[in-house]
């Protein structure tokens, strides 16, 4: 019988995947008796985690060659020591489920069969040939019946992001998502469904539509 356990190369996560789910972990760990002395510490992957995250905001807010640099560096060493937590995490959860789940990490994915759908990986945002289009891919699962792409926006005065629109498609290249308000900033999130249920939603990304 195989092990559950979370994977340790987040590498392929784009820079707002990676900066949401560093955020998602922190908040996980923080408190949690199932990892009392989590490697790095977590004062220090606090201090990495909102190092890279302010310098990818500077980066995608019209950063110049050197802030991406500088912020490819900070993501260099955060996937670094993202994997030493992993392995302390596996380490200490000894193949727990429950355990394992509480850290927010990414779980290894099992042998596929009759199962509901994981979550989808690598939501790609990018601009569609026309202004007001968006272009939304993400990598596909097999035994999946449609995939389910949901927009929406964070006004000022909201807490959290207020979703529209649902999209369903199944193909998971080449979705365009129009029409949109150009120079609004918009949220995606995906799931997948199958005859078993559906995933669970993607953490949001985003993007500015030209």
């Amino acid at each position: 019988m195989r092990t559950e356990r979370v994977i340790s190369n987040y590498k392929d996560l784009s820079d707002d995947e990676l900066a949401a789910l560093a955020g998602k972990i922190l908040g996980a760990l923080t408190d949690n008796a199932n990892f009392p002395d989590p490697i790095p510490a977590l004062v220090d992957l606090t201090t990495l985690v909102n190092d890279y995250r302010s310098k990818h905001e500077i980066a995608i807010r019209g950063g110049s060659v050197l802030d991406i640099r500088i912020k490819n560096e900070s993501r260099k060493y955060l996937l670094y020591q993202l994997g030493q937590l992993a392995h302390y995490v596996n380490t200490q959860s000894a193949g727990n489920l429950a355990v394992l789940t509480s850290s927010a990490m990414i779980l290894a994915k099992q042998p596929t069969g009759r199962q509901v759908p994981y979550t989808i990986e690598r939501v790609i945002l990018k601009d569609g040939s026309l202004s007001g289009q968006m272009r939304v891919d993400f990598t596909p699962q097999k035994g999946v019946w449609e995939y389910e792409i949901q927009v929406g926006e964070w006004p000022s005065d909201a807490m959290d992001t207020i979703w529209g629109q649902s999209y369903f498609t199944t193909t998971s290249r080449g979705n365009i998502v129009a029409p949109l308000i150009p120079g609004t900033k918009y949220y995606v999130r995906v799931r997948a469904r199958n005859a078993k249920g559906s995933s669970d939603w993607t953490e949001a990304v985003s993007m500015i539509v030209r």
